[in-house]
Formats: structure tokens, sequence, C-alpha cells
């Protein structure tokens, strides 16, 4: 492969490089009519020496954009419109779900067995004793379901619910809780669930060291699965919104995670340094660069093709 055909283009985003640029013509000189032997020589020499600085320049942002890459979908939340995820949350939102594990249905039940018992052992009473007995049977009624409520439970309640849907989804079989399907899956809901605590609570470093705790055990089950079970693997990650590049590369759950993907809204959480600022004006340089080289290649072609 010649050194044009390997550098003639590279992908970057579209705001730097709409078309492929090819340093051929970026560095294309346009040689005069009736130009001495002197002068192509040193038109030559010019080519090659700004050959030479684009492909450099190329390289070198080429370089700084593969080390700040950005992943796919949040490495900790994954995809924010996974149905996974939304189902999880449609289920803890279900009234006919209670806490302690209940049934809206059968608390119902067992609520009516209990009003008529009562009703029928003062059928003889009067009726105002009766209509008061009634009413006080429905009141009885709407406290127990009150206090059942998963609005009014605790979060152990309804992490209690959202596991349990995880682990209906993703069971390998009847009574499957120790799959890495499963326990990705256990890990996800938890994830999430303690993401919602500190969004709130920005300062409880416990929780979020806990959560952190999570997310790299999440990595380990599932780079085990794709090592084991690579199909299960692709399909799992999948299901639960994430992406392989969240699963396979080195990430901290730290204040740049938070400051990018605005956990805490638009606060600025990290500060640069001196040198870390014009490290950043240096490729923001480079960048602007790039693309007056593909302004003047796309100007050269129009000129001598």
């Amino acid at each position: 492969m010649n050194s044009i055909g390997f550098y003639r283009s590279f992908s970057v985003s579209a705001t730097i490089l709409a078309e492929r640029l090819s340093p051929k013509w970026a560095a294309k000189q346009i040689v005069p009519e009736n130009a001495s032997r002197s002068k192509l020589a040193s038109l030559k020499r010019k080519e090659k020496r700004w050959k030479r600085q684009i492909i450099r320049d190329i390289n070198n942002f080429k370089q700084h954009k593969l080390k700040n890459i950005q992943f796919k979908v949040d490495p900790v939340l994954g995809d924010a419109n996974n149905g996974f995820i939304k189902r999880v949350n449609q289920e803890i939102q279900d009234l006919s779900n209670l806490s302690f594990g209940y049934k809206r249905d059968e608390v119902e039940k067992l609520l009516f067995g209990v009003e008529k018992s009562n009703l029928n052992m003062n059928l003889n009473s009067s009726g105002s004793v009766y209509d008061n007995l009634i009413k006080a049977e429905e009141n009885k009624r709407k406290s127990v379901l009150t206090i059942l409520n998963l609005k009014n439970s605790n979060n152990k309640e309804r992490k209690k619910i959202a596991v349990e849907r995880a682990v209906q989804e993703f069971a390998r079989n009847e009574g499957d809780t120790g799959s890495p399907e499963v326990q990705a899956a256990v890990l996800t809901v938890k994830i999430h669930l303690g993401m919602q605590h500190v969004k709130q609570m920005f300062k409880d470093k416990v929780h979020i060291q806990h959560v952190r705790e999570l997310v790299q055990q999440r990595q380990r089950i599932l780079k085990y699965l794709k090592k084991t079970r690579p199909e299960d693997y692709f399909y799992c990650i999948e299901k639960l919104g994430l992406t392989d590049d969240v699963i396979i590369r080195e990430f901290n759950m730290d204040k740049q995670y938070f400051q990018d993907y605005k956990i805490w809204g638009d606060k600025k959480l990290i500060k640069l340094s001196e040198k870390q600022k014009k490290r950043e004006e240096k490729y923001t340089a480079l960048e602007k660069k790039i693309t007056e080289y593909n302004e003047l290649a796309k100007k050269k072609y129009d000129l001598l093709s």
C-alpha cells in the first residue's frame, strides 16, 4: 500500500470533514506556464513538504479523537429508550402490586370475605347501625390498601418488585436466579434505582461508590458471558440497552462522567488546569487547520481536474 492510499482520508465529525480529504490535492502546487526547471524542482519540494505536514496533522488529530472517543450510550444507565427498564418502571407503578409481595386482587378477596362475615353477623341490627357498619368496613378496606400501596412503601419494597421482574425476563428456565444474564439484569435494575437516589442526593458519596461498584460488577459478569456464550451476551446487552464498548472499555464513574452525561444538569464539576487548557486549544487549532486543508484540497481539485 502506498503512502497516498494509506493517508487518503479518515473519518472525523461532520463539522471537520464532510468528504474525504486527499493530501495529494491539498498539497498540490499550481505550476505556472513556461516554468523553469529550478522552479519546477522548488515546487516539487514544497509539495512534498506540505504533504508530510498535512499527513502529520491528520494523524495527530486522529489519535487525539481515538483517545477521546465517546461511548455509544450512557455507560451506567444505557439507552434512555430501553424497553426493559420501561417495563420495570411500569411494574413498580402498577396499582395491582402491593407491598410485602401481596397482589391487589388477593387482598381485595380477603377484605371482601372479612366484610361479608362481619355484615352477616349483624344482619339483625337496626338500619342505622348496619349502615354505620358498612361504612366502617369500607374505611377498613381503604386503610389496608393505603398502607400496602407501593407509593407509601420504602425503596426496599420497590426494589424487590423490580428485581423479581428482571429475574422473570432473563431467566433461562424456571427457577433460574444465578445465570450471568439474570445477574446482569438484576444489577442493571439496582443501578437505575441507585442512580435515581444519586440524582437527588449528589453529596451522598457512599451511595455513589455503591453504584460504582455495581457497574464494575456488571462489567465483570458480562465480560464472562461474552467469553463463554457470545450469542447470549449480545442478546443480553441489547435487551439491557447497553453496547459492547461500554463493557469492554475501561470506565470510571467519576466527575467527568457526571458532567458529560449531565446527571446533575449543566453543573460544572471539573476545572481544567492551564496545561489541559493549552492542550484543548492546541487540538482546537489543529481541527481548524484540517478544515482549511479540506477546503484547499477542494479548490485545487476544481482548478486542476
